[in-house]
């Protein structure tokens, strides 16, 4: 398997499609990391290594906001029933629930409109007073809107979102170079898009709505390495437990088998009818793993540089996760 990968992501960097990638497979002989290709061109023509961090864009959902509200609700803490408005109360939506929020089918919108002439305050009253587009629970739309929603619950009930997640999940899984708006050099940071109004994106969150934010959200945010997030996968492979470390409930994982929804399940996209589980980011990035097979995958890239125009990669991916999930040797 791991040759069908490495092969096919060099033919996309050699072809352009990406600069250069940094990957892990965890399987049950043990962990190859590797690092092909560079940050980018001219004066980001640096090759990759396992200092580099990454934006994880929309991975964010799964590695720090899902991940929390399991815990959450594995404690008791918070329900999957429980009433948006219950921890914001002055949220347009009283039907919404927790659960639906994580299937993605709360009825929200997949996104706020004319995002480029709003600050902070009106991204949140535009997020709270949001007009759904479905009767809740009928129809899945992958919004970041609800994830939004979700890191204000966990700071409704931890008190800030980058401590909570920092304390909850990063800690316990020694994750030392993944949080919010982190402190290292600005060379460690692979950049992202040029922004005509930001100028060349690095180190700061490439996601616009996140950056009204303060680089604080439950849908976009958090940066983290390679070997971080190999760690983040392992702990998924062994049902929620990592060198003794107990992060995640094991019913945590019946969960995941429970639901499949469209092609989801509570936070995570999901093959249908397996074990099987993934997420994307709209700057590049991958994460899988398969439960039956107990194998895993990381994957970062910075597809959005210099342009987000590059729209290749993801169909590259989405050829990854088949040779990833599809191959039984």
């Amino acid at each position: 398997m791991i040759n069908k990968i490495t092969q096919y992501l060099d033919n996309c960097i050699d072809a352009g499609d990406i600069f250069g990638a940094s990957f892990s497979l965890i399987t049950p002989r043990g962990i190859d990391q590797y690092y092909h290709g560079k940050q980018g061109n001219d004066e980001f023509g640096i090759g990759l290594d396992a200092s580099m961090i990454y934006d994880l864009a929309s991975v964010t959902k799964v590695v720090a906001t899902t991940t929390r509200i399991f815990q959450l609700l594995s404690d008791h803490t918070i329900r999957l029933e429980d009433s948006v408005t219950r921890f914001l109360p002055g949220f347009k939506h009283p039907e919404i629930t927790i659960k639906q929020l994580l299937l993605h089918n709360s009825g929200l919108p997949a996104d706020i409109e004319h995002l480029t002439n709003m600050n902070r305050e009106d991204l949140i009253a535009a997020v709270y007073d949001a007009e759904l587009i479905n009767e809740p629970g009928t129809k899945v739309v992958y919004s970041d809107l609800g994830y939004i929603i979700l890191g204000w619950i966990i700071r409704t009930v931890d008190g800030a979102l980058a401590r909570s997640i920092q304390d909850h999940v990063c800690y316990p899984l020694a994750m030392t170079n993944t949080g919010y708006n982190l402190n290292r050099p600005k060379v460690r940071f692979v950049p992202t898009e040029f922004d005509p109004r930001r100028g060349q994106i690095q180190g700061q969150v490439h996601d616009y709505k996140a950056f009204l934010l303060n680089g604080e959200s439950g849908h976009a945010g958090l940066f983290s390495t390679l070997t971080d997030l190999t760690v983040f996968v392992e702990m998924m492979l062994n049902f929620g437990e990592y060198q003794g470390k107990r992060v995640l409930d094991e019913n945590v994982f019946d969960w995941l088998g429970q639901y499949e929804v469209e092609g989801r399940t509570l936070g995570w996209e999901r093959r249908p009818g397996k074990h099987q589980y993934f997420h994307t980011g709209y700057t590049g990035p991958a994460i899988a793993f398969d439960l039956d097979r107990q194998v895993g995958l990381v994957l970062l890239t910075n597809r959005v540089y210099p342009t987000s125009d590059n729209q290749v990669w993801n169909q590259d991916r989405a050829r990854i996760f088949d040779l990833f999930f599809d191959d039984q040797q």
